[in-house]
């Protein structure tokens, strides 16, 4: 059990350069979680310290910020400068991750509902815009074996799809404007291509 312990220890301390600053100054604290040798031990109190720590560091987020960038993007547009913040906490509360984009996105698009549901973000438009990029990547990880129905989505918008979308796309910040009504954003990847479209929906 001693190796498993080593390469979780390890593992972790890759994972957060929070728990590396933490290692460094009460290395009793982080290293008494694991069952380790002495001779483990005093190996990870040296490489926390290694400047190629804080590469191996950098190379893990970069690896879990990429399919956020490539999948979210308008999401991420919106989040602006909150972003890093936030993903930073994220990485903090789920710091196992086997780095497939599928898993990464759901769990992360999860992550802000969660804060915004909890009233943490505040961000005009976020709700929407996250619902629909959540929404079209369970659609291209969807297996193409299944009934055309399975592959439409209806996502609720409170303002009109089309002008937001419109100003996304030119990567800019929409601007505001109070909900217009109750429209709902149809996404049908039936076919070779995903095609949208808009219709208005009925309040009852």
């Amino acid at each position: 059990m001693s190796l498993l312990s080593f390469q979780q220890a390890l593992a972790a301390l890759i994972a957060s350069p929070e728990l590396c600053l933490e290692a460094r100054q009460w290395p009793d604290k982080v290293f008494s979680l694991y069952d380790l040798t002495d001779r483990e031990r005093k190996r990870l109190e040296t490489v926390v310290f290694q400047r190629g720590m804080s590469v191996n560091c950098t190379l893990y987020r970069v690896n879990r910020i990429t399919p956020v960038y490539t999948l979210l993007p308008y999401t991420c547009l919106l989040l602006g400068d909150r972003l890093m913040p936030l993903a930073t906490a994220f990485w903090e509360d789920y710091r196992q991750s086997d780095l497939q984009f599928k898993r990464e996105i759901e769990l992360f698009a999860d992550y802000v509902g969660k804060q915004i549901n909890e009233g943490h973000l505040q961000i005009l438009y976020l709700p929407e815009i996250l619902r629909m990029e959540a929404a079209i990547n369970a659609l291209k990880f969807l297996p193409r074996q299944q009934d055309a129905a399975s592959y439409v989505r209806y996502i609720p918008f409170e303002h009109e799809p089309g002008p937001l979308l419109e100003a996304l796309a030119a990567l800019r910040i929409p601007e505001a404007i109070p909900a217009t009504g109750n429209w709902a954003l149809i996404i049908d990847y039936s076919g070779e291509e995903m095609i949208f479209s808009t219709a208005t929906m009925e309040l009852t």
